[in-house]
């Protein structure tokens, strides 16, 4: 996610309609890709709106951000969080793979400007099935620890900032999710692929 000035976001602490445009425009893929990996394909038809629900939240609270306690970005995240996490409490569906499509519906996609772009080979294409399959399969703590490290490029601490917990349980639970990952995708790794 790119950091937002000081300076853009005091204008927008003040109502400065650029200034929170600016906001918008330089978080809303990283937010919408976050989510999405989070919450899975179910939501794939949710996830514009969930995100717009997260600005909503931000630019309400906006006028209690304090950049002396976190970074703009970290604090974002927190609602991002935080609002997925409401998401699954309210609808009580578990989550799935980013694939699986419903057959009356074409796959969207949230990717965004900093992943790399997969080329048209079939082997990564069925590389970046089984990791999404796989991510599907972690608990909701490690999902999202492994997403803000591996996907988002936080920092541990930033990381014990979103999810309120110490930067141990944040390592602890990369390292479980890993791990985790690594024995989803241990058979078709062999498979020589």
């Amino acid at each position: 996610m790119t950091e937002i000035s000081t300076t853009t976001v005091q204008l927008a602490q003040q109502g400065d309609q650029a200034a929170c445009q600016a906001i918008v425009e330089a978080l809303h893929r990283p937010v919408i890709a976050t989510i999405f990996r989070f919450l899975g394909v179910r939501y794939r038809r949710d996830v514009e709106d969930l995100a717009q629900e997260v600005f909503l939240k931000v630019f309400r609270a906006l006028s209690r951000f304090d950049p002396a306690r976190a970074k703009f970005t970290t604090w974002v995240y927190t609602f991002v969080r935080n609002h997925c996490f409401d998401v699954l409490k309210r609808r009580r569906v578990p989550t799935s793979s980013l694939h699986a499509n419903d057959p009356d519906e074409a796959p969207r996609d949230f990717a965004d400007r900093r992943e790399l772009v997969p080329t048209h080979d079939a082997e990564n294409q069925e590389l970046g099935r089984r990791i999404s399959e796989a991510l599907g399969t972690l608990g909701e703590e490690q999902r999202m620890v492994f997403i803000l490290r591996e996907y988002e490029g936080l920092d541990f601490k930033e990381i014990a900032e979103v999810t309120g917990v110490s930067e141990g349980t944040v390592k602890s639970r990369l390292f479980r999710a890993k791990e985790t990952l690594r024995q989803e995708l241990e058979p078709y790794l062999k498979a020589g692929a």
